[in-house]
């Protein structure tokens, strides 16, 4: 199978290599599920989804997720509108956040999927050994999937995690920084989380 978190990967899996269109996980983006999630339990709520993917866009009209998503902003365009109503942020109190696993919060930098597919097996008690090829940027995600259409044997693992941006959605083309961006930052992040398994942070939510 291939991911289908990025939406520029899974279109790029359409445009240039339609008969790997079935190897496309079934599951909607990280984005499309939540949103979901969010309107199934709350009916009236209104989703906007706040990130540095400009993919996401066209990922918001699509049929089976354009009913759960009402818009999609980047970072640059939120700062652009809080830059436009003069707000000094630094000086409002920060809220508390819903919590998430240290799995549910690395999926921004590349390989973080893969890991939390491991961990999901491992807690699930799935007998199956996942062998992820993480690929990191279009060029990387052009030879996996090169080598999976000529000859899956010679892709040397059963999962591609594609990512489209080098490095993850951390370095996404909607980001306010364009520097070189540390991934351990995104690990950091991810071992301050109070739920520590995919289970505990699941648990959460019902």
């Amino acid at each position: 199978l291939t991911s289908s978190c990025c939406p520029a990967f899974v279109q790029y899996i359409k445009t240039n290599f339609p008969t790997l269109v079935d190897r496309i996980s079934h599951n909607l983006s990280p984005m499309a599920v939540l949103a979901k999630y969010i309107k199934e339990t709350t009916p009236n709520a209104k989703v906007i989804c706040i990130g540095p993917c400009t993919a996401k866009k066209a990922e918001a009209q699509l049929e089976n997720v354009k009913p759960y998503v009402d818009a999609v902003l980047t970072f640059e365009e939120l700062q652009a509108l809080i830059d436009s109503r003069d707000l000094d942020i630094s000086s409002m109190e920060d809220d508390v956040l819903d919590n998430a696993s240290y799995f549910g919060r690395i999926f921004a930098r590349s390989g973080g999927l893969s890991e939390a597919v491991a961990q999901a097996l491992k807690e699930q008690n799935i007998d199956f050994e996942a062998k992820p090829v993480v690929c990191s940027g279009i060029e990387e995600c052009r030879m996996a999937l090169l080598k999976l259409s000529k000859n899956p044997k010679i892709l040397g693992g059963n999962f591609i995690e594609g990512m489209a941006c080098l490095g993850g959605c951390i370095n996404g083309a909607g980001c306010l920084t364009h520097g070189e961006k540390n991934a351990s930052a995104v690990d950091k992040y991810g071992r301050e989380a109070v739920e520590k398994s995919i289970s505990d942070a699941v648990s959460m939510l019902r």
